[in-house]
């Protein structure tokens, strides 16, 4: 048995700081302050006729110790890559005449643009909402936008609090939580609200709340016709006290009927109705206490019938369906052993590979001439956008955001290793080398470990590993200048 991606190991020892001389002696390696100058690029769009493609491409703000996100444009084979406009989350209307994105309105609230894509590039602020809006789709006639949005609601209960003395500086009042989910990793609290799916007219104009209830809504999705919108919630009494539960639910665009689809005791979520109408391909699985299992792919009909499960034995979680255009199946992506690829799952239930490598490739979006664009990222590749054709994957590097950086620095080498553990499984992990690598001489070691399968390291570009593997010289000496300190203090030098 294997349990994938469960450590990494670099060439280095946290804790000590390098000799700053012996660092400036070696302008060859990665150092820490070229982080500042670091790019990331995600989320590549491409247009229905295939000619372009439009990503978000993030930098560092130095003086605002923040990533900025600005959208960018180029042809489908990397040509005249450019700057487009600030914000992030582009999305191509369905004629491709116009792009709906995000960025902060007139508010400082993020809110939904659109921008025409001909010569003139006129754009408009299709909203203004009072929170930040997410997960933008167009209409399938490219005259509305849906959205999700989270709507406060009201705490009834209260604490009365002595007043303040006038002019007093108090620490902020306590906050209040009845709620089971009220923060989450690396944002804090979150907001007092639950995420409801929204319409807005593609022109402009005022957002209607289609979904209401003290219920989450997630994954909003068009019917190929735009009567209706998919989502996932859990629309029952204290639904956020059913663990792994959720189903994919339809709500009318005119009257705000809500029908359920799906009823199975497991979550259901990330409806994607096929180009036809007649049938949604979602992710989920039969409920368990198991601590991990890899979702699976269904598809049912548009009034929730036959439903069936087409990923076979493909024991990894898919990510990111998309239907081919034909109808036959579903495009997606899935880790597997560090590596991410992409694979398809045909309506009869038959899973293939479609592209191979020692990748983490992400697929993004396609075409109905089945253009496809991703991210792509290696060992000592970081993350840049591709392109490749689902019928002949070979994968077309379009951008290198980071070549600049990297220029005449070098890398240490990335070793993928195998080992037998308890009770005979199979651990996978990687050692990243320093650049000058001995296999003659010992060096300090730094042991990060993950334990899968809830998360994955892999095969993908680490800015921070491969700094700390580089810094192997500065700190072989501050690790000795340690040592004789120790002996000094002992009174054995």
């Amino acid at each position: 048995m294997r349990r994938p991606g469960l450590l990494v190991l670099a060439a280095v020892m946290l804790g000590l700081t390098p000799d700053p001389a012996l660092a400036q002696q070696r302008d060859d390696l990665l150092t820490l302050d070229l982080y500042l100058e670091w790019e990331r690029v995600s989320d590549p769009q491409i247009s229905p006729d295939g000619r372009q493609i439009v990503y978000t491409r993030r930098w560092v703000d130095k003086l605002n110790d923040r990533w900025k996100s600005f959208l960018w444009i180029m042809n489908a084979d990397g040509e005249r890559n450019r700057y487009l406009a600030d914000g992030s989350s582009a999305r191509w209307s369905p004629d491709g005449s116009r792009i709906a994105f995000l960025r902060e309105g007139d508010s400082e609230v993020t809110q939904i643009f659109v921008r025409w894509m001909d010569a003139e590039g006129a754009t408009t602020q299709i909203t203004r909402v009072e929170k930040s809006p997410s997960d933008v789709e167009w209409s399938p006639d490219g005259e509305h936008l849906a959205f999700l949005m989270s709507v406060p609601e009201r705490e009834t209960w209260k604490i009365a609090l002595p007043p303040k003395p006038q002019g007093a500086t108090w620490t902020p009042d306590p906050k209040i939580v009845t709620r089971l989910n009220y923060r989450r990793d690396r944002v804090g609290f979150t907001d007092d609200g639950y995420r409801h799916v929204f319409v807005v007219p593609a022109s402009g104009g005022t957002a209607r709340q289609l979904t209401d209830g003290s219920w989450n809504h997630n994954d909003p999705s068009w019917t190929s016709d735009g009567k209706e919108i998919l989502f996932s919630s859990l629309r029952e009494e204290d639904a956020e006290h059913q663990w792994r539960e959720s189903e994919v639910y339809a709500v009318d665009t005119e009257s705000g009927t809500i029908r359920q689809l799906t009823t199975r005791h497991g979550p259901d979520g990330g409806p994607v109705v096929s180009p036809n109408g007649e049938l949604v391909a979602y992710t989920g699985y039969d409920w368990t206490d198991d601590t991990f299992i890899a979702t699976k792919i269904y598809v049912m009909r548009l009034d929730g019938s036959n439903m069936r499960e087409i990923s076979a034995d493909l024991d990894r979680r898919p990510r990111n369906l998309q239907w081919a255009p034909d109808n036959s199946g579903v495009y997606f992506y899935a880790d597997d052993e560090g590596t991410s690829n992409v694979y398809f799952a045909s309506v009869r239930g038959e899973v293939r590979q479609v592209t191979e490598g020692s990748q983490r490739l992400q697929l993004s979006s396609m075409t109905d001439d089945l253009e496809a664009v991703g991210t792509l990222t290696s060992a000592h590749e970081p993350g840049d956008v591709v392109a490749f054709n689902l019928r002949r994957p070979e994968i077309r590097q379009l951008t290198d955001v980071n070549g600049d950086v990297l220029s005449g620095r070098r890398l240490g080498e990335v070793e993928e290793i195998w080992y037998t553990s308890v009770d005979g499984f199979r651990i996978q992990g990687w050692i990243i080398k320093p650049p000058d690598f001995d296999a003659a001489k010992q060096y300090p070691l730094i042991l990060s470990i993950h334990g899968g399968p809830h998360g994955m390291y892999g095969v993908g570009f680490n800015f921070a590993w491969q700094n700390h593997a580089a810094n192997d010289l500065g700190l072989r000496e501050r690790l000795r200048q340690c040592h004789q300190e120790r002996l000094s203090r002992r009174g054995l030098r």
